[in-house]
């Protein structure tokens, strides 16, 4: 079965971890054979290569889109392909126009999260990603959240939830909390909040800043870390310069080890206003981190409120402030939470179950199950 993933790769994020994930352990699978045509070139490009993947660069993609299909297009010509599977707004119109000139017969389509229109070109190409959903084969949701979104826009009977996992081998860290915070140049003593995340406008870290002031106010010891790069960095930076929490928060920029950054987290903080399910989430509980969040999204999914951790129903600052304090003072709930979440994350959220679920909705469509009977008739011929 010939696939080819079509990807944006000169960013990174939770979409990209999930994608790597996927990728890496279908690479395994004797019955695939995967081209991954990359928008750009970075982080994710280097996984896929170093798990043996075929990968095929787009220079300069978000210059000219035409000239990206004509690249695509000329890696795809001629040859046999049964699968296109794209990721995000941009790769869907592009990989519904490479279909259509190539004659791939599926197209594969996973939703991340809710697109960001923050321009007028997102809006055109939103439009276009809508306008061409009837045509893919199946629709895959990170979150069920996602999923009932999807299936408003198309024939439900393509939608299908395949939740967001981790890799639980590489999602580790080999300090303890204490020394997690040390390298960070934080006291062992000191109450750390913290968050990963893009640092866009959906991402809320207004919210996160103002939480952090009033939860300074009850600890005025407690520290703050953000990790993570984007267009809001300047302004929010800028937010708390020159007040009381100007020496208590951190921006960490892009880390390449925030594993350990959210081992030394004795909370974690998200505070968007949409959310697909977010990869470091699961991270968090994994790592024994526990979340303290906004009811959005698919983080219901994962976090149970009073058993896994905690949810607001709100965005007001004080009512996030209070659940975080709650649990900050009481070291034997955030305990029993970071236990009860790293047992869920094992048993629901496993990178392999991802990959197996996605495996099986390839073979389930038509063509490929032709593909594979013939394959099995002659194996044993």
């Amino acid at each position: 079965m010939h696939i080819c993933h079509l990807v944006t790769a000169d960013l990174w994020g939770g979409a990209e971890a999930q994608i790597a994930n996927l990728l890496t352990r279908l690479s395994r699978e004797p019955e695939f054979s995967i081209v991954v045509i990359a928008l750009g070139d970075g982080r994710l490009t280097d996984e896929l290569r170093e798990a043996g993947l075929e990968v095929k660069v787009i220079d300069q993609p978000h210059r000219n889109f035409l000239g990206c299909y004509r690249q695509a297009y000329g890696i795809l010509r001629g040859r046999s392909v049964d699968i296109i599977h794209s990721h995000k707004s941009k790769e869907n119109v592009l990989a519904f126009l490479v279909a259509k000139s190539t004659g791939i017969p599926h197209m594969v389509r996973t939703q991340h999260g809710i697109p960001e229109l923050k321009t007028l070109k997102d809006r055109i190409v939103y439009s276009l990603e809508r306008m061409t959903l009837f045509s893919a084969s199946r629709v895959l949701n990170g979150s069920s959240d996602l999923g009932r979104r999807t299936a408003r826009l198309t024939d439900p009977g393509k939608v299908k939830v395949v939740r967001n996992a981790i890799s639980l081998e590489q999602v580790i860290s080999s300090l303890t909390r204490q020394e997690a915070k040390r390298r960070l140049g934080i006291p062992e003593d000191a109450l750390l909040v913290g968050t990963a995340a893009r640092l866009e406008p959906v991402k809320r870290i207004d919210i996160f800043l103002d939480a952090a002031r009033q939860i300074h106010r009850e600890h005025p010891r407690a520290c703050f870390v953000i990790a993570g790069e984007g267009s809001e960095r300047d302004r929010l930076e800028h937010r708390v310069r020159g007040t009381a929490l100007e020496s208590r928060v951190r921006f960490l920029g892009h880390r390449d080890d925030v594993y350990d950054i959210v081992r030394a987290m004795d909370l974690l903080l998200i505070t968007s206003d949409h959310e697909g399910l977010p990869t470091v989430v699961l991270e968090a509980m994994a790592l024994g981190t526990p979340v303290v969040s906004r009811r959005v999204g698919g983080i219901p999914e994962a976090i149970d409120d009073e058993a896994t951790g905690v949810l607001v129903d709100s965005a007001d600052p004080s009512s996030i402030a209070r659940a975080c304090l709650s649990l900050l003072v009481n070291g034997s709930a955030a305990c029993r939470f970071a236990h009860a979440a790293r047992r869920k994350v094992i048993q629901n959220f496993s990178a392999e179950v991802n990959a197996a679920q996605v495996a099986q909705i390839y073979r389930s469509l038509p063509l490929c199950q032709d593909t594979a009977s013939r394959r099995v008739v002659l194996s044993h011929g």
